[in-house]
């Protein structure tokens, strides 16, 4: 009996064992596959950022930056030409993306509850813009905005608008530009939670004899919370960096913070400076994520 339980039992030890084995493989292999995103963010994430926060206190010199404690870079980059546009920069991303958020809206809406058969030919012409140069499409706005251009036929010919068209060069150019170029961002987040909302909640609604408008704020736009957020930090975010419409439809006119910083690190070599300017749109971007986050709050009890 004694013989026949222990040549019993060792196969019990061979696979617990083989068991054990297998898991603590499967865990090295989990902690390495969590270690490698966990270093390329630390080398090309945080210590660029943290060189940047650094750099910022420090001076600059010629072609260098001494380090040490200072605000002057701060100051200097919130007052005059660089404070204004820095809010500039703020009111640009606020209002842009309030305005994409808006117009987005009804088109995703319209995606979402009335092309079932063609949504996704529907998303393909909202996206068909990015299958293009970013270049190229700014480019095309320069054309169109440009004295003799499409636009300004267009404007003559409806007597909307009386001989040349001064449109480049001016902030309202780089507006323009800004909206076109991050609208179909917004349409695609909001398409996606608006599909997700039940038809039988907004039925509901109705049958409790809420109105249509009733339905839209107390239903749907409370369930699409977190597709609104998703939209402004995608179009809201990258609105406080952009570089290349500003320069191209703007001028001298339309400079905005990213434009500014990029001449600081480029051509003035004024890194300290360079560096609060970025400390700053990033702290931009850090009150925006807060902002969506206390937004979507709750939204698990809301969904329910």
């Amino acid at each position: 009996m004694t013989a026949d339980h222990s040549i019993l039992s060792k196969p019990a030890g061979g696979k617990l064992a083989v068991g054990r084995f297998s898991l603590r493989a499967g865990s090295i292999s989990d902690h390495i596959l969590a270690g490698i995103p966990t270093i390329w963010l630390t080398v090309f994430f945080l210590a660029p950022l943290g060189f940047t926060v650094v750099f910022s206190f420090g001076r600059s010199t010629f072609g260098g930056v001494e380090l040490g404690f200072t605000l002057n870079n701060y100051a200097t980059a919130l007052s005059g030409f660089y404070g204004a546009a820095f809010l500039r920069t703020l009111l640009f991303a606020a209002t842009a993306s309030g305005l994409c958020l808006l117009v987005a809206f009804p088109v995703a809406y319209f995606i979402a509850r009335h092309t079932s058969r063609f949504r996704l030919l529907a998303i393909t012409l909202v996206l068909i813009p990015y299958f293009s140069s970013f270049l190229i499409r700014v480019m095309s706005l320069t054309m169109l905005m440009s004295r003799e251009g499409l636009l300004e036929k267009v404007l003559n010919t409806l007597h909307l608008h009386a001989g040349p068209l001064d449109l480049l060069d001016t902030q309202t150019a780089v507006f323009i530009g800004i909206v076109y170029a991050y609208l179909p961002i917004a349409v695609v987040p909001l398409v996606v939670v608006l599909d997700r909302i039940p038809k039988a909640l907004t039925e509901a609604s109705r049958d409790l004899g809420a109105t249509r408008w009733e339905t839209f704020l107390l239903v749907t736009l409370p369930l699409s919370r977190p597709g609104i957020a998703t939209a402004i930090m995608l179009t809201a975010v990258p609105m406080l960096g952009e570089m290349v419409i500003p320069k191209l439809l703007g001028g001298s006119r339309g400079v905005l913070m990213g434009q500014a910083l990029s001449s600081q690190y480029l051509q003035s070599q004024n890194y300290p400076l360079g560096s609060a300017m970025a400390v700053l749109v990033l702290l931009g971007v850090a009150v925006i994520v807060g902002l969506l986050a206390w937004i979507t709050k709750g939204f698990a009890e809301v969904g329910r």
